[in-house]
């Protein structure tokens, strides 16, 4: 019952908060509702998103952009308040409902580039499943037909920069994968380059429309995770969090670039903000908030040789995990471990050490942890 009345509230909440935006605006157009539901979606607010852009599409729905945002706010949202399952099912459902409507406005606009696009960016949704379930070739198979889609929008449209988010993140995440991957990418003729699938990542971050802002969300990542540039990381998340303040992870990406960069006075500033992120929302966004504090106050414990606590905190993380990627985990197991190894508990150590490099997400600590690995023996 209770669940039922959160649920029930959320969305009265929801359209309350649409009919005083709308109120705000005297008669918008779909374009600013496009804009207004897109900013209701990255601060979380996926109801009002989606009826957001529900609006935008009764006034036109011929605008390209509409149908590709509302998969992606219906998705999100069963993701944050449901089960990451359950996502998969409306994300996969959503698609096919979305691919007859640009085949049919491409029919009737067969000269617009906008609309192969957002055919091409619907099938390489396809591949979020995969890439959640570590289908490594699927991700490849399913992302090729909107990859050589969005090809075809380029060609059609070289002005178009929205393009080149799909093809930089194509690119750039074949470039990281294993062998195998990269051989059936270029098979199938995806450009396995780390820097030209970076580059066009950048120029979509600066000169698209709409793709700047999963564009700077990838390089984000990019950076601090695989790159390992955490003053890079620090430049592209900047814009995310001052146009989205109510998002959390932008500020917590924020929070870990400054932390790996020693910026400690500057984390502490943030730790208000955060600690409301921990507070609010569906369980599964508490969730990965909290996973992420205790993550960046165990790197603060770790950096004054805090062992012990960098330990308590590592290990409520390892057994409070319920995020979609194992990718923190990974970084949880390695410092905790780091911790174990500064302490002289090297089997404890070992054990850690071992259990990152059995994760196979290609993240540069799986090759650290091995390396760790050998100097034990």
């Amino acid at each position: 019952m209770k669940s039922l009345f959160s649920v029930v509230l959320r969305v009265f909440t929801s359209i309350a908060l649409v009919i005083c935006l709308l109120s705000a605006e005297e008669n918008p157009n779909a374009e600013e509702l496009l804009w207004m539901g897109i900013d209701a979606m990255y601060n979380y607010k996926f109801q009002s998103s989606i009826t957001l852009l529900d609006s935008a599409y009764s006034i036109n729905p011929s605008h390209p952009v509409i149908p590709f945002v509302t998969i992606a706010a219906k998705w999100q949202d069963v993701q944050t308040t449901v089960s990451y399952d359950s996502s998969y099912a409306v994300l996969n459902q959503e698609i096919e409902k979305t691919i007859p409507l640009y085949k049919k406005l491409i029919s009737q606009y067969p000269d617009s580039a906008d609309f192969v696009l957002y055919l091409g960016s619907s099938y390489g949704l396809k591949a979020r499943v995969a890439l959640a379930k570590k289908e490594w070739l699927k991700v490849i198979s399913s992302g090729y037909s909107g990859y050589r889609l969005v090809n075809k929008a380029q060609k059609m449209n070289p002005d178009l920069k929205d393009t080149f988010m799909p093809l930089g993140l194509m690119e750039y995440f074949a470039s990281r994968s294993s062998l195998p991957v990269q051989l059936a990418a270029d098979l199938v003729g995806i450009h396995s380059n780390k820097e030209d699938g970076l580059n066009k990542l950048k120029i979509a971050a600066l000169e698209s429309k709409y793709s700047w802002i999963e564009s700077s969300n990838a390089l984000t990542y990019a950076y601090l995770h695989l790159e390992k540039d955490f003053e890079e990381a620090l430049k592209w998340v900047r814009p995310l969090v001052e146009h989205f303040p109510e998002n959390p992870f932008f500020l917590f990406l924020k929070a870990e670039a400054l932390a790996k960069l020693d910026r400690w006075d500057d984390v502490k500033i943030l730790y208000p903000k955060l600690h409301t992120f921990i507070e609010d929302g569906p369980f599964l966004q508490q969730n990965e908030s909290q996973l992420k504090m205790n993550y960046i106050e165990s790197l603060y414990e770790f950096n004054q040789r805090n062992y012990d606590a960098t330990i308590k905190k590592t290990s409520w993380m390892i057994e409070n995990y319920y995020m979609e990627f194992d990718w923190l985990l990974g970084f949880a197991h390695l410092l905790r471990g780091n911790s174990y190894k500064e302490l002289g508990m090297l089997n404890k150590a070992y054990w850690d050490y071992e259990i990152v490099t059995k994760l196979d997400n290609n993240y540069p600590e799986v090759e650290e942890a091995k390396d760790l690995i050998k100097k034990l023996k």
